[in-house]
């Protein structure tokens, strides 16, 4: 007699965006504070990540988003709460990273620094409204009978990745759930916790913004 086992799957996206950043942060030969390399190897990791799942959803269409779904296991609420750990470090970091920005003595070397700060908070920012759209789309198909939790409006019901991340987006954007319906009670707690979630971190942009254009006008 077989028991079934939770299992996490396989992410291989996640896995090159790690690798990547990791050796771009332990290989990086200009001599860098820990802070800097950390906060270099996962705009590398973040970025490679996003572009490789937005491909991947860009090349699915509703059948093989439903298998993909199916597949997932029991593994996306893992990983939504590994990617919400990391964005709420890193952006720690780079709360420590801009003091000693707007600390420095020369103002042209602060630049590149402002760089990777606006780099890093546009990248942390996508990759949450990304991996909620996946949470989206197995909680979609792995639910009860149809529509699943959320109701797109429109004749055609073979959702693509493109309506989870709409919705996923427009919610983070403007803590407003646009035109969809959500009418199962898993995902409307699960759509709390990424308003909740967006609405913390909109207001730490909002004042990582600030810092960085009081470092820019010195």
């Amino acid at each position: 007699m077989s028991s079934h086992r939770p299992r996490v799957p396989w992410r291989p996206r996640v896995l090159i965006g790690l690798g990547l950043g990791a050796m771009l942060a332990v290989l990086w030969p200009t001599p860098l504070p820990l802070v800097t390399r950390l906060l270099l190897g996962w705009n590398v990791g973040v970025w490679t990540y996003v572009l490789l799942v937005l491909v991947m959803m860009g090349r699915a269409d509703a059948r093989q988003l439903k298998h993909r779904a199916l597949g997932m296991g029991d593994g996306v609420p893992v990983m939504l709460m590994l990617a919400v750990a990391g964005a709420l470090a890193i952006l720690a970091a780079l709360v420590t990273e801009m003091s000693q920005v707007r600390h420095g003595s020369n103002v042209v070397a602060g630049w590149p620094y402002l760089l990777l700060a606006l780099s890093t908070v546009a990248g942390t920012w996508l990759l949450l409204p990304i991996e909620f759209s996946l949470a989206y789309s197995q909680l979609y198909h792995r639910g009860g009978t149809a529509p699943h939790g959320l109701e797109f409006p429109g004749e055609n019901k073979d959702l693509d990745y493109w309506d989870f991340l709409y919705f996923s987006i427009t919610l983070a954007a403007t803590s407003q759930t646009s035109d969809v319906v959500i009418s199962s009670r898993p995902m409307r707690r699960l759509v709390t916790i990424q308003a909740l979630l967006s609405f913390v971190f909109n207001t730490g942009v909002l004042a990582l913004s600030i810092n960085l254009l009081a470092s820019l006008l010195g």
